[in-house]
């Protein structure tokens, strides 16, 4: 389940698997900046008393969505890069916690508001993570030409 394939990674496999532990390393940093330190964190990053009001104010189940998606969706980075096969589940778990916090954001607040100008960010990630589930697969089992 969790074995290396043994073929050579296409070029292409470390870009996107790059790009993508990028992302999840300034996504991890974010979250952590989040928790521990809340209001001064979003004060410094420039978001407006509306702004920080909403993301403090979440439910606990979004804040779990959240954090499941910036977990899995590092680890999820990472195990494509070795080209783990278990990597289209924890992308498939990385979308899920999208996919809540999506719902929360869109339907149940006033999240695109709140969101002003990135308001599309947890679609496009989402949309992102459900490719990856198939990407990873092929890199897993080394469909990809190099």
């Amino acid at each position: 389940m969790g074995e290396l394939s043994g073929s050579k990674m296409p070029w292409h496999g470390w870009v996107v698997t790059g790009v993508l532990v990028l992302f999840g390393l300034a996504s991890a940093f974010d979250y952590l900046m989040s928790i521990t330190q809340g209001r001064e964190f979003y004060e410094a990053s420039g978001m407006s008393e509306d702004q920080i009001e909403y993301f403090l104010s979440v439910p606990v189940w979004v804040v779990v969505a959240w954090t499941a998606s910036v977990w899995f969706g590092l680890i999820a980075a990472l195990s494509a890069m070795l080209r783990l096969s278990l990597s289209p589940a924890l992308f498939v778990a990385t979308a899920v916690g999208n996919v809540a916090y999506g719902i929360y954001v869109y339907w149940l607040s006033d999240g695109v508001e709140a969101m002003g100008v990135i308001w599309f960010m947890p679609l496009v990630i989402t949309l992102i993570n459900c490719a990856m589930v198939i990407y990873s697969r092929k890199l897993a089992n080394s469909r990809f030409g190099s």
